[in-house]
């Protein structure tokens, strides 16, 4: 078992490992403005992600806390599978990439459950307003890469799988506000 210390350092790098993915994107669109620019925005806001858990992981240092965490809100099995997506999406995207390759990655990326991880991990050390600041910018964002994948990608499964994903985080965060 886990420390919540340990749970957020595993998380915070694989969040840094998609903010390079989605950074390395943003260069390697370069050429056209809009998708490069789509694409830094998504990275800066999996660095928003570092830095809010990063923020969480002082606080429980300041307070000395280290307690066990419970395996059902910090699986092993879901770091393991978004290591592995995040380590071949990064060997794929080093070399000829298509816009519409990129997006599927990216909702693989975010169907992953990492992010459930991530608002768990918030949610578990009592962090509401990050967790919701937290759904807010993910429906964002997933709504963001809706918007791309109708405009980009003629794939109309892939567009369902994100709007999916938007309706589950924005029913998420509209529990929140009631």
């Amino acid at each position: 078992m886990h420390t919540v210390t340990d749970a957020l350092k595993e998380t915070v790098a694989l969040e840094r490992q998609t903010m390079a993915l989605y950074a390395r994107f943003s260069e390697r669109f370069a050429a056209d403005r809009k998708i490069s620019e789509f694409w830094f925005e998504m990275a800066r806001d999996e660095a928003r992600h570092v830095g809010a858990l990063e923020l969480v992981a002082t606080v429980l240092q300041l307070r000395g806390v280290s307690e066990r965490i419970d395996p059902t809100v910090f699986d092993q099995s879901t770091v393991r599978r978004s290591r592995a997506l995040l380590e071949s999406a990064t060997r794929e995207s080093e070399s000829a990439l298509t816009i519409q390759r990129a997006l599927q990655i990216a909702v693989e990326i975010e169907e992953s459950e990492l992010e459930d991880v991530v608002g768990t991990l918030l949610r578990s050390v009592q962090q509401g307003s990050e967790y919701e600041r937290f759904q807010r910018l993910l429906v964002h964002d997933l709504g963001n890469l809706s918007y791309m994948i109708e405009r980009y990608c003629d794939d109309p499964d892939l567009l369902q799988r994100c709007d999916a994903l938007v309706n589950r985080h924005a029913e998420a965060l509209s529990t929140l506000e009631r």
